[in-house]
């Protein structure tokens, strides 16, 4: 077998029995040359020096529209002229592209009369070589227009070939002039436009709408949702490759935008929901429910074989089962991500559980009107039973599932499918070749093994003769689940929290924190700036919470008089559902615990936080005080200073050092998570100094209320070891009770942070801070639901 070049395919392809090579060539010309005059342009614009400028003889600025013109009447003439061999048709083909690509860079010029070629118009001219280009790949690849006409005497062609032009009309009549004009190609793109909505400004909505106004509310909406969502990308990708336009057009003031009419329900859907309303909860715990039970029912035959091979046996034949009722762990994954995500009423979820029941109800019905012998089996009819009620439990409940996903999710989804398809079965394809058993191995009899195993349902489609073993087979299936719940997955993210801690929401936390931020020692670590805020309706109580991997985590207390905190804990819960989060607080003290819990909440201890009083400290004379003496005998010192109070060199000094000591020892479970911010001025940054006048060890402390710190950042050098932060730590309180230190002034009380009570990278804390004789006071995690619990602790240990 000789070798197969892609040369040898284009030859076969395009020089083949259509003889479009010349067309090939004019495409080739057509898009060579407009992208080197748009570049060109460019380039001009850009006024580059070495790049040659405008073609201007006498001063006279002569366009490359004309050379255009003057390429396309020599291709054109030629073509008809030159009695030649292929080879001047080819150089004449070449000659009309590239004579193209010119007159069309400028078309916008020769429709407005006008030099528009960097204003909003010029846009035209990208939109002219697009068509242009289009039309010609698909004539290229064989598609000819109006459903295939081509001439002929056939009346069938020419029936088929108005009613696709009808369509067409019909297109641009409804102002969808990029679906009509590539209808004309693509039937069925006419046939789309043509049946959907017309847009609001155009002249069938002018005609029919007028006397319609909910059709017209209709049309706006999609207007506003869709459409110009896609004239904002295809702007964005014409940019790219034309460069973009002058901001303000010259000619004409921005189109208005579409005025959304909010039309009342019709007595209709007025009655329809006064009918359905009280079936949708019921109809949506149904549809959850129904899921969940075939997941469990496809798990158990997928591990028990007999029952397997004997469904399966069944399900070959003339029996059909409920939908996604199937043995094996790919429809039971299926199952239960789509029960999930239904559970927490994601849109996406619904539309395409309701798109395969749909789909599903007619296969069963299809087979079962097809098919004679199974119109005899009462499991049949109990299978499209039981689909028909959880299809109808999907539409009666349709308006609870209102949660949309992220924004990317489908072009992540669909990343995700093709990376993920590509992974997967190369390795299925290398573990069928590695385990073949049916000499001989071939590698494209592999492929389609494992591709169909992998994307397929495998009963659907012949395998080719391949015999391996069980667990291959078990490792193809795997893959194949993994691949479908990253896409699952990548399809119903659930929205990002954004952070919408802006100015004026920190400026009303601080103001909260001024009146009840003594309750609360971490209520400071409110004010991190990635986190995002729910406010009361008269914002006089605020939660404050981060969104991570679809777990809402609210840190903390409430900030605010108790007397709202049920309102805000009620509305925050609210908020998180709306989103498809899974609501969870962490470090919340126990009046907060039992707020939440009467919520609905469950909670569990997650550390102690270790609180000291100064005075009650000093008093003591502990062997802390002792190390202490001892310490500062050696030649150790302490500063102590308002965050204010330090000027941008030192503060980045000591950034620096906190940074390079980011280590030692671990981060606090509660933290503000930056130092030196100009609005912390209050905060207090404690340094101690070894013999020589060097830092050793760092402590930031936040404020609490007026006459309290709460340990926030904890930093030292490795080679010190911990003694100076000990050193540090007594100092300060010492400091403190005594009143000795102008930036301690009126601090009567330390919080030393969370210590956790299970096992942590720093769980040495709790013994380490005993001799500062705390009073230990209990913190909570607090999740809504028990199956949510160990991935609200993965998020809560994040932090």
């Amino acid at each position: 077998m000789g070798h197969w070049s892609l040369t040898d395919a284009v030859r076969v392809e395009i020089s083949g029995t259509g003889g479009r090579t010349p067309l090939f060539l004019l495409l080739a010309g057509l898009l060579g040359s407009f992208l080197f005059i748009r570049l060109s342009t460019r380039m001009i614009r850009a006024q580059v020096s070495w790049w040659p400028g405008n073609v201007q003889p006498g001063g006279l600025h002569i366009h490359h529209v004309v050379f255009g013109q003057a390429m396309m009447l020599i291709g054109g003439v030629g073509s008809f002229a030159v009695h030649g061999g292929p080879l001047a048709h080819d150089i004449l083909a070449v000659v009309f592209g590239v004579g193209c690509g010119l007159v069309l860079d400028e078309f916008a010029l020769v429709l407005h009369l006008e030099d528009v070629y960097w204003r909003e118009e010029g846009r035209q001219s990208v939109d002219a070589v697009i068509l242009a280009v289009s039309v010609i790949g698909l004539l290229l690849i064989g598609q000819a227009p109006l459903g295939g006409y081509v001439g002929g005497t056939s009346w069938t062609t020419y029936a088929v070939a108005a009613v696709i032009l009808g369509f067409v009309v019909l297109c641009l009549f409804k102002g969808k002039v990029w679906t009509g004009l590539l209808g004309v190609m693509l039937p069925f793109l006419a046939v789309v436009g043509a049946l959907r909505l017309a847009r609001p400004a155009s002249p069938w909505a002018r005609w029919r709408y007028g006397s319609r106004p909910r059709r017209m509310a209709r049309a706006e909406r999609r207007e506003e949702r869709i459409h110009r969502r896609m004239v904002a990308m295809k702007t964005r990708a014409m940019d790219v490759v034309a460069g973009a336009p002058s901001p303000v057009s010259l000619t004409k003031h921005p189109p208005a935008r579409a005025t959304i009419v909010e039309v009342p329900p019709s007595r209709l859907e007025t009655q329809l929901d006064r009918v359905l309303r009280p079936l949708r909860d019921p109809g949506a715990a149904a549809a959850v429910w129904y899921l969940r039970l075939a997941t469990a029912v496809n798990v158990v035959t997928g591990l028990i074989a007999p029952f397997r091979e004997r469904v399966r046996a069944a399900t070959n034949g003339e029996y059909v089962t409920a939908f996604l009722v199937s043995p094996g762990f790919t429809g039971a994954a299926l199952a239960l991500v789509l029960s999930i995500s239904l559970r927490r009423r994601k849109r996406a979820a619904w539309i395409l559980t309701t798109v395969l029941a749909a789909g599903y109800t007619v296969t069963i019905a299809g087979t079962i009107a097809a098919v004679r012998e199974s119109r005899g089996h009462p499991f049949n009819w109990i299978s499209l039973g039981l689909t028909v009620l959880f299809l109808t439990a999907l539409l009666v409940s349709r308006p609870l599932f209102n949660v949309r996903g992220e924004r990317g999710n489908v072009a992540l989804g669909l990343t995700s499918l093709l990376i993920g398809a590509v992974v997967a079965v190369g390795v299925g394809t290398l573990l069928v070749h590695a385990t073949d058993q049916s000499p001989p191995r071939q590698w494209s009899a592999s492929l389609r093994y494992a591709s169909v195993r992998v994307l397929t349902v495998s009963g659907l489609f012949d395998l080719p003769g391949i015999t391996v073993p069980g667990w291959t087979d078990l490792a193809i299936n795997l893959l194949s689940v993994a691949l479908l719940l990253v896409v699952l997955l990548a399809f119903f993210r659930a929205p990002r929290g954004r952070a919408r801690l802006v100015a004026a929401d920190e400026r009303r936390l601080r103001a909260l924190l001024r009146v009840y931020g003594r309750r609360d020692p971490f209520g400071y670590v409110a004010l991190r700036r990635d986190k995002s805020v729910w406010w009361t309706p008269s914002r006089d109580a605020a939660i404050v919470y981060r969104v991570v991997n679809g777990v809402a985590l609210a840190s903390g207390d409430p900030l605010g008089p108790r007397t709202a905190w049920t309102s805000a804990v009620t509305g925050w819960l609210t908020h998180a559902h709306r989103h498809a989060w899974v609501p969870a607080v962490a470090n919340a003290g126990a009046a907060a615990a039992v707020a939440y819990e009467a919520a609905g909440f469950h909670g569990l201890s997650s550390g102690d936080e270790a609180v000291v009083d100064a005075r009650a400290f000093a008093a003591g004379e502990g062997e802390r005080v002792a190390a202490h003496r001892m310490v500062a005998d050696a030649g150790y010192t302490t500063a102590f200073r308002r965050q204010r109070d330090l000027d941008a060199d030192e503060l980045g000094r000591l950034g620096q050092l906190a940074d390079a000591w980011r280590r030692h020892p671990a981060a606090f479970p509660a933290g503000l998570g930056r130092l030196g911010d100009p609005a912390d001025g209050d905060c207090v940054l404690a340094e101690c100094r070894d013999p020589n006048g060097r830092t050793c060890a760092i402590l930031l402390l936040v404020p609490w209320g007026a006459d309290g710190l709460t340990l926030d950042l904890l930093r030292h050098d490795r080679d010190s070891g911990r003694a100076p932060v000990d050193h540090l730590l007594t100092d300060l309180l010492l400091a403190a009770a005594h009143g000795s230190d102008r930036a301690l002034a009126g601090v009567c009380r330390l919080s030393l942070n969370i210590t956790p009570t299970r096992p942590w990278p720093s769980a040495d804390r709790h013994h380490l801070f005993t001799p500062y004789a705390p009073r230990w006071s209990p913190r909570y995690l607090l999740y809504e639901r028990r199956l949510d619990l160990p991935r609200v602790a993965v998020v809560a240990l994040r932090g």
